[in-house]
Order: C-alpha cells, then structure tokens, then sequence
C-alpha cells in the first residue's frame, strides 16, 4: 500500500514534494512541470492554486453554521473578459485508488455545477498531456493534447467519441 504524505495547507496529497518555479509554489513536481510546458511563456490569463468555494456558509441555529467549502484547482486559465476557459486539476493517472479519490470526483461535480465549467483532470508527458473528466453520463477515454489552445467543449466531444468507440 503507497502512503499518503502531508503537506502545508492540509491537503493530502500522494507522493507531494512542494516544487517552485518561477515565484509560483506547486504541490508536486507534476503540477510544476505541466505549468512550465504548457502555460508558462504564453500569452494566458493564467492562475495557480485559486480558490472558489462550491458550497457557501450555511446558518443553522443559534449562530451555528456550516463552514463553506472551497475548491483549489492547480490551473486556472481565463479568457480577456474574466471568463473560466479551463479549469486544470493535475494528477499522475486516471484511476480512482489513488489519483481521483470519491472526494476529489465530488469536488469536481460541485465545482461544475457552481461555475458552470468541468475540471479537466490532466496526466503530463514529456511533449503533451492527457486529458479527461470524471463523472459524466457518457462513457468517456482521455484524449491527447499538445497545448492548452482548445474549447473543453470540444474536448468533451473527443472523449465521448473515443469512449464510444
């Protein structure tokens, strides 16, 4: 069995080794690497680690609340008005025992229902990265992508149509 590592923020992650680069804190050299590849040099709206919450403060009783919860993607990219373009959540697989746990896959699907946009689950290579969302309806495979210059709604299409095939 592989064990969990702690890092600063409270967040658990497998195998985390916080990297910097460029000024930028990442939680594991992944994440570092597919920011350096992909995102770092261009001309994007780009952010690391901000944070949306996905379920407000709830008011109970007598001043008691529920905490909100929050969200942290590892990538975000906007377009020139502020818009989510993608929303990049970077792991080093697809499967569940150790990549997306119950939890994560429940984040994206709140995440997705709050702001409207999937996270797109992102596995580096050396040259291009694989790319997928969990949770859909449909049957769905990852696809391959050289850059970050495309629609997710088009990516979408891709995958199901890979998943189908």
């Amino acid at each position: 069995m592989r064990c969990k590592t702690r890092i600063n923020r409270g967040r658990t992650t497998y195998f985390g080794k916080k990297v910097e680069f460029n000024g930028l804190k990442f939680d594991s050299e992944k994440e570092a690497k597919f920011y350096e590849r992909f995102i770092y040099g261009r001309d994007l709206n780009a952010t690391v680690h901000e944070s949306f919450t996905i379920q407000p403060m709830v008011e109970l009783h007598n001043g008691l609340r529920l905490r909100s919860a929050n969200y942290t993607p590892d990538v975000v990219i906007r377009d020139e008005d502020g818009n989510l373009l993608h929303v990049y959540d970077v792991k080093t697989g697809f499967n569940s025992t150790y990549n997306i746990d119950p939890a994560a896959q429940l984040r994206f699907k709140m995440f997705a229902k709050q702001y409207g946009i999937p996270v797109e689950i992102v596995v580096p290579r050396v040259h291009d990265f694989r790319v997928k969302v969990v949770g859909l309806t449909k049957k769905t495979n990852p696809i391959i992508k050289e850059d970050v210059e495309y629609k997710w709604q088009d990516a979408l299409e891709e995958m199901t149509k890979k998943g189908q095939q």
